[in-house]
């Protein structure tokens, strides 16, 4: 070969490594670009559901494996397989971590998965609690966000104040296995036209039916919806709603938020109208009660006069009681010395007229011994004068 031949051999090995080169360049720059429209369109829509089969429920441990991943891709072209560099790069910006939350940067294949995953955290957290009020204060803390009615709010609230920890759970453990387990599959025969002929009346059943099955196949965007609804409200930290976001994406998370501060509204609505209701009945009680009690407050004050009253009276007798008591105790000048002296003179006055009546009777024996001698004297004088007279 010539030389010119070698020259131009050599430059067309050159010409074809250049050309080499910016095909390699080139396709790399499309991955990237590739690589950052899929993490908008996720970012947008969420992460595949993950319910169908062969759907992968954890990241694989080859860092070279293909991912199941189907959403719609840049473009409308749909997205079938992810490399797990891609879901790392995507779950990078979930960062930083609170530790304190369900936050992480890991990343995960579906929403499912992350539902998976943070159940593990929840119920490890939960049981963790020594006590059952703990363990009741901890499950009612993820369940009370949840609420989609006051109904729900008002019963976890009475189980936390009565400290049913068990019974949290199983209502906890029950919004998690409403999105984790699928929905039972409708009989969808009635949606085949039946071979042969059919009456105007079986054929209007089978499309009353097949309605009603429409309506059912909206399953899929339900279950999104209870899905979101329950990661939304598991936690209210900045990191968790970050990552909520990543996973089921931006506009199924504005929808979810919105839903719920509808609810709210309406449950601050009754409770308003239930606050101003009870407010009524309290005023009309209130006014009831204070006229009974300002009865009963007058009737408590004569009740509280005359008790002082009687106690004052009580007190004039118990002094009296002590006065009289005084009046008979005393030694020198005590009813009960005077009435013993009293009694001795009394005694002494009943012996002396007994000496006087035996004075007296021995007065009279004499008067009559006295007057029995006048009167025979007496008859004598009689018997003398007469004895005299008659002799005249």
């Amino acid at each position: 070969m010539s030389t010119l031949g070698k020259v131009l051999l050599v430059f067309n090995l050159l010409i074809g490594g250049g050309f080499a080169y910016l095909a390699v360049q080139d396709w790399k720059g499309r991955q990237e670009i590739s690589a950052a429209g899929l993490r908008h369109v996720v970012l947008l829509v969420g992460l595949p559901l993950g319910d169908q089969p062969g759907d992968p429920e954890t990241m694989p441990s080859d860092p070279e494996a293909e991912i199941k991943f189907v959403v719609e891709g840049p473009g409308g072209k749909p997205t079938e397989t992810v490399s797990p560099a891609l879901l790392k790069a995507y779950f990078a910006a979930a960062g930083p971590v609170d530790p304190n939350t369900l936050s992480s940067t890991d990343p995960v294949p579906s929403q499912l998965a992350e539902v998976r995953r943070v159940q593990g955290l929840v119920k490890t957290y939960v049981e963790s609690k020594g006590t059952d009020a703990e363990r009741a204060d901890a499950a009612f803390n993820f369940l009370v966000l949840q609420a989609e009615t006051l109904e729900e709010r008002q019963q976890a609230k009475r189980l936390q104040v009565a400290g049913k920890a068990d019974e949290l759970v199983a209502l906890l453990t029950a919004r998690f296995d409403r999105v984790l387990k699928a929905p039972t599959r409708a009989d969808t025969s009635a949606l085949t036209v039946p071979e042969g002929d059919e009456t105007a009346d079986q054929t209007k059943e089978r499309l009353a039916k097949a309605d009603a099955l429409r309506e059912g196949t909206k399953d899929d965007p339900e279950r999104r919806a209870r899905l979101a609804h329950l990661l939304v409200h598991l936690d209210t930290s900045a990191a968790w709603q970050k990552r909520v976001m990543m996973v089921v994406g931006v506009k199924r998370y504005v929808r979810t938020v919105a839903a719920q501060a509808a609810r709210l509204g309406l449950m601050v609505d009754r409770v308003r109208r239930l606050t101003d209701d009870d407010q009524e009945r309290f005023a009309g009680e209130y006014a009831q009660l204070r006229e009974i009690a300002t009865r009963r407050t007058q009737v408590y004050r004569d009740l509280t006069d005359q008790e002082i009253r009687l106690a004052e009276e009580e007190r004039r007798d118990a002094d009296a009681v002590e006065k009289l008591k005084t009046q008979l105790d005393d030694p020198t000048v005590g009813l009960k010395t005077q009435l013993r002296q009293v009694k001795a003179d009394v005694d002494q006055l009943l012996a002396r007229p007994e000496l006087t009546e035996r004075e007296l009777f021995r007065i009279e024996r004499v008067v009559a011994d006295t007057l029995a001698e006048i009167y025979a004297k007496e008859a004598e004088l009689r018997r003398v004068e007469t004895e005299r007279y008659q002799k005249k």
